[in-house]
């Protein structure tokens, strides 16, 4: 079998059918008038969004002073249930600690109410605020003239004190 020639390896591989000379194929079809419509609006979306963006931006009111949200939910303690003098006559008595004998569990309720764990209780006896059982311990205030009273749930430690009421009382003059 004899091998084809140039040309009519050229004429079996030669285009047909064009009209003007030119395909009327491309890379890429045309897009149609709803795509094209879609992308302007599409366009007109994204400078509108970046227009209304900016003009708030420009124009936000300035800062406004709000509460605290944790002022919503400050609870004031309730004082101690007990006159001064009451108070005062529990110094001259021996401790009733109550849920708080264990000496472990009392320092870290002291702990817990931020005094150090090695603070001498002065007078301790149980006693009920609003309703609810507590345990009132007395300790040296912060100077020397005073005393810290505070009334903790039984079940006070350092994580969670359950404080049910507070004061301070005067330290009676020494004799």
């Amino acid at each position: 079998m004899a091998s084809p020639s140039p040309d009519d390896e050229a004429a079996a591989h030669r285009v047909v059918g064009m009209a003007s000379g030119r395909g009327n194929h491309r890379a890429r079809p045309t897009l149609s008038t709803a795509r094209r419509t879609a992308a302007v609006l599409g366009g007109a979306a994204v400078v509108a969004a970046v227009g209304v963006g900016s003009f708030a931006l420009v124009h936000a009111p300035g800062p406004v002073r709000s509460t605290p949200s944790s002022a919503q939910h400050i609870t004031v303690t309730p004082t101690v249930p007990l006159p001064e003098p009451e108070l005062l006559a529990l110094l001259r008595r021996p401790p009733d600690y109550g849920a708080l004998t264990a000496p472990g569990r009392r320092a870290a309720c002291l702990t817990g109410l931020g005094y150090p764990a090695s603070t001498r209780v002065l007078a301790a006896r149980p006693l009920e605020v609003e309703g609810q059982p507590g345990v009132l311990l007395i300790v040296p205030g912060a100077d020397d003239a005073g005393l810290s009273v505070v009334v903790v749930a039984p079940n006070c430690s350092a994580a969670d004190t359950g404080l049910l009421a507070q004061t301070t009382v005067s330290r009676p003059a020494a004799p």
